[in-house]
Formats: structure tokens, sequence, C-alpha cells
């Protein structure tokens, strides 16, 4: 019995060890690769040159004002739209305008996007053009067939001429002497749709 027990442990511990090196040096192939992706995002940067378009003094009823600017796209991106977004403030020295408001008589008249071919964009009272955002640099009819495409596409511009006209009314104005006009204008620029890349 003995010698049975031995050789069954012998066996045993045999089996174990073919086991244990068997399953230890077992050899496969393998190989790997690696894909990496980056995303850097586009840059939408909007100029306007010059940053003061137009700061006048001594005005009055009956003057006109014609002034060019441009409007640069900076970034990467095209841009689609440029809105236009108008603040103005008047300061009334004497107190003295009652129901008459300056910015109701100064008529601003965009006449010509030089690259949409577009003329006249738009024409509007300031006190109008403060409750609008126009988009400058939409292309019209003309310009859509011989001109640029709406937008201003990254490292170009749009050059633009805009006219003030003080608003002459054939009666005496006197409430409005002394007067300033403050206009702030900020141009807001869009992104153009995403797309499928």
């Amino acid at each position: 019995m003995n010698i049975k027990k031995t050789l069954r442990l012998g066996v045993v511990s045999a089996a174990l060890g073919l086991t244990l090196v068997g399953g230890g040096t077992f050899a496969y192939f393998s190989d790997t690769a690696q894909s990496s992706a980056s995303f850097q995002n586009g840059t939408l940067s909007l100029d306007s040159d010059p940053s003061v378009i137009v700061d006048l003094t001594n005005l009055k009823p009956g003057d006109i004002i014609t002034r060019d600017f441009q409007l640069k796209n900076s970034g990467s991106l095209d841009i689609s739209q440029v809105l236009l977004k108008t603040a103005a403030q008047v300061i009334d020295v004497n107190n003295d305008n009652g129901t008459h408001n300056l910015k109701d008589d100064i008529v601003v008249t965009f006449l010509v996007n030089k690259d949409k071919i577009s003329s006249p964009v738009l024409v509007k009272k300031l006190s109008e053009l403060e409750s609008l955002s126009p988009d400058l640099v939409k292309a019209g009819i003309l310009g859509s067939v011989f001109g640029e495409k709406s937008g201003i596409k990254a490292g170009t511009l749009d050059k633009l001429s805009v006219q003030f006209a003080f608003v002459d009314n054939f009666q005496p104005q006197n409430y409005y002497q002394g007067d300033s006009l403050k206009l702030n204008w900020t141009f807001e620029a869009k992104q153009g749709a995403g797309e499928y890349k």
C-alpha cells in the first residue's frame, strides 16, 4: 500500500509539474497599434479699421459726412455674418430739446459694401438703427452674381462706405445748438455653419 501511495503521489506530482511548466510556456503572436487625435478650435477675430469711424464737431443741419471703413477677418474661421449693434446717447446741454430727438434727425446710410457690389445696404434714422441688427456683409442680388458671396473669408476684408446726414427740416432747430451725440457701434461676427469633416 505504501508503494501504491508513493507511486500515486509521484504521478500526481509529475502531472502537476507538467501542467505548471506547460501552462506557463505557451507562445503566441501579438501586435499593437496606436492612434491619436488632436482637436484645435478655430478662431473668430473681427477688426474694424479705423476704430473711430467719425469724430466731428461743429455740425449743423444740412451737413453730410461720408466715411470709409474696413471690416477685417483676422481669424482662422470664415465669418458668415457681421451684425451691427448701435447704441447712441444724446447730451442735451440746455435741456431744451423737448419732444425733439437728435437721433431722429441723423440719417445713416450705408452707401456700399464695395466687395459685395450692393448699394445702398441700408438707410435709417439713427433712432431706428438702434432697434435693428443689420448684416453688413450680406451680398445683394448683383453681389451674389458678380461680386463676393455673403460673409468674410478668413484673412480677407470688406470695404464699406457710410454716410451721416444731419437733416435740415427748414425750420429753426436752435434747440440742438451745443448738443452732442455719442455713438457706439459693435460689429458682432457670426461663424458659418458647421461642416461634416
